[in-house]
């Protein structure tokens, strides 16, 4: 509505007004204006119609004459009410897993919304209806424009739509779109599963499909799953199969076992859950197996214990009823071979046969029973039976004298049949059939190992014996043969001399002797054998000695000194010797030792120390105890024209000394001796060793410095005194140290000689200042003492330093120049005069001048110089051997000053009649 044009400015009779509406936002990106006429003029309002849903519109009115318009009023904008959207969303689904699918769509234009969008609806449903449709509606506020779809039903498609909502209401749904859920794995298991036995080793399982529902996807294939109720080896084996129909048939089954079967399904997401099992047992067969671990035991020589354990349950194949133990002997008796058997009680595992033969091998197997049948038999385990003692005697013993105390027995064996075992030797009883001072004895002795002949000895000579024989095994003897009588030979006698005595000195020992019991001389002795054994060794041996006689004493000599011998008689018949008596040992007396002490040996152990050590004086050389051992040891150098001989005496438990107090670096000539009782023994040859090398005990002589240039002096000396050197020289240390300090410091170097030379040049030396040098001599062991300083002091040189701290005053054609002296340890000598040197830094004419003075003075005035200039000015020090270097430069510029010339070339020309141009060039810069 609006009011009338004021009459004022109607400016005739209003004819109609004009409104004009213009909507502020479009869907086509186009504003297009809308014009409605309204020729009833009474009429100050109208309605506007067919406008866009919560748009603002820019709305304004002019009014007619009939001679036209007039202006348009002010606009005014208002916006239309909300309305519930009329356009479709786009919508968009995925699926992201077996229960969830993604749901977006686009926002709707802001001019296509009518209205703010408070909350989209989300409708889907499953096309798969199961029997049952359920329509599901989600709702998402605004401005979200995804959302997740959840616990939606596995590999099924849903109808998916979505709608806007402003506060008027909801809009139209979208296009449905359509998404499947993944597939997943079956929820539930197979139904009504069943079993039938078929045999011992096979079951036939049947089942139904899961639930459609419940299958969440193409079922591919079936998994049946068959566990033993039964451990076998300790595992409880669970195994599968798999097929793709509703049935299978399981085989190779354990016999008589209780299984539990259940099945489940696959989908391509995996597996579903297993079915409750079901039990079913397959039927008995016979046992697969043998029993297990059969062992076997001889109990006696007649019975044999067997033990076994059951046979793998895995291999029962139903309840064992009985077990059968089978057993053969491997040797014929009566040339048959019997095979025997007995049954044993299931709840048993052993058993005992009896009534075998004794030490036979038999071959022992088991076999279990079921109600089936037999299993196969155990693997034979073969067992002997024990030993017994023999039944019977050797047979043909026969007896032979060998000699007058040996008789050989020889035999034949037990008769197989009464062996009763393994025959592991023999004993022989034999008897003398006369007696022994009123004594019959009998002996027996047994062979080693199953011998059959043994020589029996120890006998008494021409002696009848009565022999006999048995046998025996592990387990005892058997009974002895019948006696067979032998009789010994003669034989020499039996007792040596008696009472032997001896007389001795160093070297000989007189022996005596009684005659053999005439019961005991067994013949005519014939003459006597004296023995007599040193019971040293010498050379690694013990010698034996023997004499003979026909008299009752013989003198031993040429014996050695100091050795017990072991001296013993025996008498020959004509048969041969009799025993020795029994040995008396006698030690011949000492004397001096007949050799010196063995493989002597020196090592040097400092400058005045040599260790000596030896072995003992051989064994055979001895010849009595040493008491002592004496080293004898002699400078083989003249010290004062004399040369002396010294000797230490050492224990005789020790092998060895140590010599001390000696000369350095002296060789001496060492030899060892060793004392008995008697006396001293022969000197060992000597031995020469030097002693080690010790430090120069004295400085070199004559030492003499003269000075070569400013920096170098050359040394020379004479070597130390030979008694003083203490070893071979090795080289020389020179020390040097200036007899003036530089920064505080007095400064102390030393160098060394390369070998033995007598002169070295000392370089890199300060100039003009004095040295003390003085110079050592060095063994291998180190350095002597320094010899008393000689002074030298170096030529002048020429300064190696500029003056210092250089500094000027300056005008405009004068520097003033001063400086310090330069330090003293680089003057190199006197300093006689200083140059200065100025070089201006501009160049006059084309050319740099350089520019010399020269003062006594620590400073100078430099005048004449160009104005306002740099000038370069350095410094340098004169010795009477030349000039040093300069300073370093130090660049100063001259005061400026009135121009000393008028610009040059100055130009005139006429540029007008009231003006003239006037030029010049530059004053001259000199």
């Amino acid at each position: 509505m609006w009011m009338e044009v004021p009459p004022v400015e109607r400016n005739g009779v209003i004819s109609m007004y004009e409104v004009r509406y213009v909507p502020l936002e479009t869907c086509s990106g186009t504003l297009m204006a809308s014009i409605i006429s309204i020729t009833n003029t009474s009429m100050t309002s109208t309605t506007l119609t067919d406008l866009k849903e919560y748009v603002e519109y820019n709305v304004s009115i002019r009014s007619y004459t009939s001679v036209g318009p007039g202006p348009y009023s002010n606009s005014v904008v208002e916006r239309t009410e909300e309305d519930a959207p009329d356009v479709k969303l786009n919508a968009t689904a995925i699926a992201l897993s077996e229960t969830e699918i993604a749901v977006c769509w686009v926002e709707l234009p802001d001019i296509c919304q009518n209205g703010n969008i408070t909350v989209y609806e989300i409708r889907y449903e499953p096309l798969d209806t199961f029997g049952v449709l359920v329509t599901r509606f989600e709702n998402v506020t605004a401005p979200t424009t995804i959302e997740t779809l959840t616990d939606l039903e596995e590999s099924v498609g849903y109808n998916i739509s979505v709608r806007a909502y402003t506060s008027v209401g909801p809009g139209p749904y979208s296009d449905p779109v359509t998404a499947m859920t993944f597939e997943d794995s079956p929820r539930t298991a197979p139904r009504n599963v069943t079993t039938m036995v078929l045999s011992s080793t096979e079951i036939l399982v049947t089942w139904e499909r899961v639930l459609p529902i419940d299958e969440n996807g193409e079922i591919l294939l079936y998994e049946v799953e068959f566990v033993p109720l039964e451990t076998f080896d300790m595992d409880m084996s669970t195994n599968t199969t798999n097929t793709t129909s509703l049935n299978i048939t399981l085989t190779d089954l354990e016999e008589d076992v209780d299984y539990n079967i259940s099945v489940r399904a696959f989908t391509s997401a995996g597996p579903g859950p297993y079915s409750d099992a079901v039990t079913n047992r397959t039927l008995e067969d016979r046992p697969t197996a043998a029993p297990q671990n059969v062992t076997t035991m001889a109990e006696s020589s007649t019975e044999i214990v067997v033990t076994w354990e059951e046979v793998p349950a895995i291999d029962e194949n139903g309840d064992i009823t009985m077990y059968e133990v089978e057993y053969m002997p491997l040797e014929t008796f009566n040339g048959q071979i019997a095979t025997d058997s007995v049954t044993v009680d299931p709840t048993l595992l052993n058993t005992t046969l009896t009534g075998l033969e004794e030490y036979v091998d038999y071959n022992i197997s088991v076999r279990a029973f079921t109600s089936v049948g037999p299993g196969p038999y155990s693997d034979g385990m073969v067992e002997r039976t024990l030993e017994d003692a023999p039944a019977a005697a050797p047979q043909n013993v026969m007896a032979t004298a060998v000699s007058s105390t040996e008789i050989r027995v020889s035999w034949e064996p037990v008769a197989p049949i009464d062996q009763n075992g393994v025959i592991t030797m023999y004993g022989v009883r034999f008897e003398p059939l006369e007696t022994f001072n009123g004594v019959l004895v009998t002996e027996t002795v047994n062979t080693t190992g199953p011998v059959l002949r043994m020589n029996l000895t120890g006998l008494e000579e021409d002696v009848e014996y009565n022999i006999s024989v048995r046998a025996f095994t592990s387990v005892g003897p058997g009974p002895y043969s019948v006696g067979t009588v032998e009789r010994t030979d003669q034989d020499v006698p039996d007792a040596p001399p008696q009472n032997v005595m001896t007389v001795l000195s160093s070297t000989e020992i007189q022996v005596s002797w009684e005659e053999v019991p005439a019961i005991n001389q067994s013949g005519s002795i014939t003459f006597f054998e004296v023995r007599y054994n040193p019971l040293e060794t010498f050379n690694g041996s013990l010698s034996t000695n023997t004499t003979i006689t026909t008299m009752l004493g013989i003198t031993l000599n040429s014996l050695e000194e100091n050795v017990d011998y072991n001296i013993s008689v025996r008498a020959y018949s004509v048969i041969g010797p009799g025993p020795y008596s029994e040995g008396v040992v006698k030690r011949t007396d000492e004397d001096q030792p007949a050799a010196a002490p063995q493989n002597v040996m020196t090592m040097a152990e400092s400058s005045t120390e040599i260790v000596v050590t030896w072995e003992e004086v051989p064994a055979i050389d001895e010849n009595g105890d040493i008491t002592m051992y004496e080293v004898e040891y002699m400078p083989l150098q003249t010290f004062n024209g004399q040369i002396a001989t010294d000797s230490v005496t050492v224990d005789p438990a020790l092998l060895n000394t140590t010599l001390t107090g000696l000369e350095e670096d002296v060789d001496y000539n060492i030899s060892v001796r060793a004392f008995t009782s008697v006396g001293p023994g022969p000197y060992s040859d000597g031995m020469v060793e030097r002693t080690l090398e010790e430090s120069p005990a004295a400085a070199p002589q004559n030492v003499m410095a003269t000075a070569v240039s400013s920096t170098e002096i050359r040394i020379s000396w004479e070597p130390v005194a030979p008694i003083d050197q203490n070893g071979v020289i090795t080289m020389y240390g020179i020390r040097s140290e200036p007899l003036e300090t530089f920064n505080g410091v007095l400064v102390t170097e030393t160098v060394n000689t390369t070998g033995p030379v007598l002169r070295m040049n000392l370089t890199g030396l300060e100039e003009d200042v004095d040295y003390n040098i003085s110079v050592r001599a060095f063994t291998s062991v180190g350095p002597g003492p320094y010899s008393v300083g000689t002074v030298e002091r170096t030529d002048q040189d020429v300064p190696d330093a500029p003056p210092q701290n250089v500094m000027t005053v300056l005008s405009s054609t004068e520097i003033q120049v001063s400086w310090e002296e330069i330090p003293a340890i680089n003057q190199s000598g006197s300093i006689t005069f200083f140059e200065v040197r100025y070089n201006p830094l501009e160049t006059f004419n084309g050319s740099l001048s350089t520019n010399t003075t020269i003062t006594t003075m620590l400073g100078i005035t430099l005048n004449s110089l160009e104005e306002n200039v740099d000038y370069n000015i350095s410094v340098r020090a004169y010795s009477v051997i030349g000039p040093g270097p300069y300073s370093e430069g130090v660049v100063k510029r001259t005061d400026e000053d009135q121009p000393a010339a008028a610009p040059q070339n100055v130009m005139t020309m006429a540029e007008s009649s009231t003006e003239i141009v006037v030029s010049w060039e530059e004053v001259p810069c000199y």
